[in-house]
Order: structure tokens, then C-alpha cells, then sequence
């Protein structure tokens, strides 16, 4: 783990904001509007036998799930974690397609998710910049080398 006190540079706190953003806009969002969610997922998913707690632990999960990329980029500058994020980025626009015929009726179940989707995918664009590069190319043994006193 990198120290909290070491600088971060501006584009990993913008990705980490922006992507912690952009998954709260789809928990509460989820959250707010449960009966309309369970509707639409019940049709979406009609195997599967949604329910009120179903659809709240569903959300908190994908929250939690968003956080763990967070940490291994902003605390960590884990290399493997930027291209975890842009590959589950890239599924993110597949499915942009896939559910876009139904984009008019899940806007108006979920009016924050598309919103929160791009959000998501400026963040993963921050990961791409000379100073992200920069903090991803970092020698850890070269600064978490012990102090030595005389």
C-alpha cells in the first residue's frame, strides 16, 4: 500500500471520485425507485424470484464491487487494476448496445444510470493520462525503502 500521505497525481483522485461517483448514482438510484426496479428486472430476469431485499442486496453488492478497483488504483497503483477497469469498461459499452433498444424505458425506471455509465467511462479515460502512467510505472522498492538511521 502506497502511504496516504504521498501525493496522488489530479487524474487517479478525478478516477477514484468519478468512479465512486458514478456507483452511488446507480445504488441510489436503484434505491430509490425499488418497486419500478423489481418490475424491470422481473421482466428482465424472469427465472430468478426478485424481492425487495433481493433487489437492496443487489445494489450493495455492485456498490461494494466498485470499490475494490478504487482501492487497488488510488491506494495501491495495482498496473493490473487499470486494465481490470477498462476491460469491465469495455463490457460496460457491449452492453450500452445490447440494452439500447430498451434505453427509453430503463431511463425513466433508473434516470441516473446512463448518466452513471458515462461517468464510469470518463473515469476509466483518466487512467490513460501521462500522469496516471506515471503513477502506475512507479518502482515500490525504490520509495518504500526502510529508512536507515546511524
Amino acid at each position: 500500500m502506497i502511504a496516504l500521505s504521498r501525493k496522488r497525481p489530479r487524474s487517479i483522485t478525478v478516477f477514484a471520485i468519478a468512479f465512486f461517483a458514478a456507483a452511488l448514482m446507480v445504488c441510489f438510484d436503484g434505491l430509490l425507485s425499488i418497486a419500478l426496479n423489481l418490475s424491470f428486472l422481473q421482466k428482465q430476469f424472469p427465472t430468478f424470484a426478485w424481492s425487495r431485499d433481493a433487489l437492496i442486496v443487489w445494489h450493495s453488492a455492485w456498490l461494494s464491487i466498485a470499490l475494490i478497483p478504487i482501492a487497488m488504483v488510488w491506494l495501491s497503483a495495482v498496473r493490473f487494476a487499470r486494465w481490470l477497469v477498462t476491460v469491465m469498461a469495455l463490457v460496460k459499452i457491449v452492453g450500452l448496445l445490447f440494452v439500447a433498444p430498451d434505453l427509453p424505458r430503463l431511463v425513466f425506471v433508473q434516470p441516473l444510470w446512463l448518466p452513471a455509465q458515462l461517468l464510469g467511462l470518463g473515469a476509466v479515460i483518466m487512467l490513460f493520462t501521462p500522469e496516471s502512467h506515471d503513477w502506475f510505472a512507479r518502482k515500490p522498492a525504490e520509495e518504500d525503502a526502510p529508512a536507515v538511521f546511524e
